[in-house]
């Protein structure tokens, strides 16, 4: 199987994810990374959510279905909170779905004694037909529920439109990655300066 390259710079699955629908402003609109069944199913391995065999046993047409709808979902929740916009009715569905995603599953806490400590030990398993989307709608959850204010944001490369979760102490984080999109933008504006001059 050929290598795939997806944007991991979201700092979470769930905005990886998001990630995989590029350049949404284009004018011959965005670039879908999750072209194709194989693509969904590899975009589930590279994000840690499904082990090789899992992966060689999962329908390719069912995770690119799940995989794209939960990605409209968290769409949905997330641009409004990284833009600042107002959600909603389409924030609404995004809710809906992401919450039916999460009732497909169900989480089992264990104990583990580590002396002199006890632990909390927390696996998520789907219930039926295994759906790694909701691994995904479990990290969504999570960060939805954690996520700073601010914190949430798209990338400040007017020609990207990756989302990222800003961890950095002060929250100055700029762009999705400071290699790409950083550089990129940094030389842009150097050349203009010195066009100038």
């Amino acid at each position: 199987m050929a290598a795939f390259k997806f944007p991991f710079v979201g700092g979470d699955p769930s905005l990886d994810l998001v990630n995989t629908l590029v350049h949404r402003g284009r004018p011959d609109g965005p670039d879908d990374l999750l072209r194709s069944g194989q693509h969904a199913v590899e975009w589930f391995r590279l994000a840690g959510l499904l082990s090789p065999d899992a992966a060689g046993r999962l329908d390719p047409d069912a995770a690119l279905y799940s995989a794209r709808r939960l990605r409209a979902a968290l769409d949905a929740l997330y641009r409004p909170l990284a833009t600042g916009e107002p959600h909603g009715d389409d924030s609404a569905r995004g809710l809906l779905t992401l919450n039916a995603v999460l009732d497909q599953g169900r989480e089992r806490v264990q104990l583990r004694h580590e002396p002199p400590d006890f632990h909390e030990w927390h696996t998520f398993e789907t219930i039926g037909p295994s759906d790694p989307a909701v691994g995904v709608a479990r990290t969504a959850a999570t960060l939805l529920h954690t996520l700073t204010p601010g914190r949430l944001k798209v990338c400040q490369n007017p020609d990207c439109d990756l989302l990222f979760h800003d961890t950095s102490r002060n929250a100055s984080r700029r762009w999705c990655d400071m290699s790409t999109c950083g550089n990129v933008t940094k030389q842009t504006r150097y050349r203009a300066r010195h066009d100038r001059s």
